[in-house]
């Protein structure tokens, strides 16, 4: 496991993980991964029956706004690395915690994105949060289930967080300096 920096600015920082297996990091693999109209096809082929849990849609129009979801997601992460101190824009307003379990601010915290806050759309960014305002994304998923221990492909990434966070706390990595190093 390698921890990779998307961007860096001075109060804020997010990396993603490149798994051995894979030849780019998460965050690149997976807006990749959701442009790909035969995956998305299939992924939706695949859980049809989950498509019901949000309004009914059908699986063409599922393709198509997991796309467009995917690259807002995409342009309003990387649009916080270009914003200026006047229009501040922070990973902490797009990241929030995995579940409800409370953190001290300085622990690592299991997170998750989507779209907007407001619109919970299926797609998912998973990270953790490193104190104060740094994220590693480990994964991410099309969750079209109430919780993640409901489907195979949500469990995957929910294990990916947890030998993520056991990977930082084993190289030492508690902390914003820690992931520079």
């Amino acid at each position: 496991m390698e921890i990779i920096p998307i961007f860096e600015t001075q109060n804020q920082a997010l990396y993603s993980v490149k798994y051995p297996d894979h030849e780019i990091d998460e965050f690149d693999w997976l807006f990749d991964l959701w442009q790909d109209i035969t995956y998305l096809e299939v992924f939706f082929n695949s859980n049809k029956s989950d498509l019901g849990f949000f309004d009914p849609i059908s699986i063409e129009d599922a393709v198509m706004q997991t796309r467009s979801d995917a690259k807002e997601l995409q342009k309003q992460i990387l649009a916080i690395k270009d914003s200026d101190e006047k229009n501040s824009k922070f990973l902490n307003s797009h990241f929030i915690p995995l579940d409800n379990i409370t953190y001290k601010p300085d622990e690592l915290e299991k997170c998750k994105a989507y779209t907007s806050i407001i619109k919970k759309g299926w797609i998912r960014l998973y990270a953790i949060r490193v104190p104060e305002n740094s994220y590693v994304i480990t994964g991410g998923a099309i969750k079209l289930t109430r919780t993640m221990m409901e489907r195979q492909h949500t469990q995957r990434e929910l294990q990916k967080l947890n030998n993520c966070m056991d990977f930082l706390r084993s190289q030492g990595i508690f902390d914003e300096a820690g992931l520079k190093d």
